[in-house]
């Protein structure tokens, strides 16, 4: 049962990760020419500020089931480790782990990747100061669209690892 409830939680944690990607890349990006570059920045800001703050709470249990549950399948000893990846099973998952742990490299650098220099930067990681005008969106589509593309490669590996 306990470990239902984390596959659960872990679901629900994956569900809001790429479907606010998704928010930004299918719907966000297409507004730009309708809004125009200035309020187009300032939506995005905003969106960008709201994510930051509520990502964690969604965000943090993902990666910290999702890891417990590798270790949790993952052999102790480097010979059998060794062998385990060359099954279906211990290759997806550890792809998928791989590119988990890509998309959380640019979820901890998204406040300095997509705004201006920031005097305090701790301080800018955690609550996103600043405002529209620091955000540099021309890095919007070339991220967006990559951390999309990852986040669904790895949404078909979870679902590819039990198959086979």
């Amino acid at each position: 049962m306990t470990h239902q409830i984390l596959v659960l939680l872990h679901l629900i944690g994956a569900i809001f990760f790429v479907g606010a990607i998704a928010l930004e890349v299918l719907c966000l990006d297409s507004m730009r020419k309708h809004l125009g570059e200035e309020m187009f920045q300032k939506v995005e800001f905003l969106l960008f500020r709201r994510i930051k703050r509520v990502y964690p709470l969604f965000v943090l249990p993902m990666y910290a089931i999702g890891f417990h549950f590798y270790f949790q399948y993952a052999p102790d000893s480097w010979e059998l480790y060794t062998q385990w990846l060359g099954t279906h099973f211990g290759s997806m998952l550890t792809l998928k782990a791989i590119l988990a742990i890509v998309l959380l490299g640019v979820f901890l650098t998204s406040p300095f990747t997509f705004m201006r220099p920031q005097p305090n930067k701790l301080k800018h990681f955690f609550v996103i100061t600043g405002d529209a005008k620091d955000m540099k969106t021309e890095h919007f589509r070339f991220i967006h669209y990559g951390v999309f593309t990852l986040g669904l490669i790895i949404v078909i590996l979870a679902k590819m690892m039990f198959v086979g």
